[in-house]
């Protein structure tokens, strides 16, 4: 059941709003968790849950939630994800925000419409392959991109292994995921030495950067 806010203000201090994300005025809204509600202006829509007003726990339910959300919309349009636990004190806050930012969200919206981001994780398949391995990742990555209209290395974890693994983003035209797939397998054949897995399609996460400034 999908509700939209009615009253001018939340209950400051004690009511928040979490944002998951942002989807254009003319999508057809799926059917989604109860609870989730929208907040509309103009050519745009926030996604939004009504919580307390406070910060939110990265536990495994709340990120649960928060994928099943972004994703589900993702099925049916384009969506840019919000931060996990971005919570504005109001509905008014919220509004403020997308006045502010009215532009930069539709050219956003623009920027991933019926686009989808996959990820791409290479390690060395052999202990001896490790000595080569940088250069074998950089011109891999590079002849992946040809097939993508935008590319990110992904930030290592901070996790000590022994092993060495690179990870990357790419975001892809949904009509061409076929052809990028092929050419990870194509990379997969040839890499004898180096193991490859690709996920997706995924919602735009790397690839959305939403400012909370004013």
């Amino acid at each position: 059941m999908i509700r939209s806010f009615s009253g001018r203000h939340a209950a400051v201090g004690t009511e928040g709003v979490l944002l998951y994300g942002i989807i254009g005025h003319e999508a057809a809204i799926p059917p989604r968790p109860y609870g989730i509600e929208t907040v509309s202006l103009r050519d745009l829509i926030a996604l939004v849950r009504r919580v307390p007003w406070a910060r939110m726990s990265a536990d495994t339910e709340g990120i649960a939630d928060y994928r099943r959300v972004i994703e589900s919309a993702f099925n049916e349009q384009s969506i840019l994800p919000a931060p996990f636990g971005t919570v504005f004190k109001s509905r008014d806050s919220l509004m403020r925000w997308m006045e502010i930012h009215y532009v930069s969200l539709l050219e956003g919206l623009g920027f991933v419409h019926d686009r989808a981001s996959a990820r791409v994780r290479l390690t060395p398949s052999r202990p001896d392959a490790v000595v080569e391995f940088d250069t074998t990742v950089f011109d891999s990555l590079r002849f992946l991109k040809r097939h993508a209209v935008a590319y990110l290395t992904m930030t290592p974890d901070g996790k000590a292994s022994e092993v060495p693994a690179a990870d990357a983003a790419f975001l892809v035209d949904r009509e061409k995921w076929n052809t990028f797939s092929d050419a990870v397998k194509e990379e997969q054949e040839r890499l004898k030495d180096i193991s490859i897995e690709q996920t997706g399609p995924w919602p735009a996460y790397d690839f959305v950067r939403l400012q909370f400034g004013t």
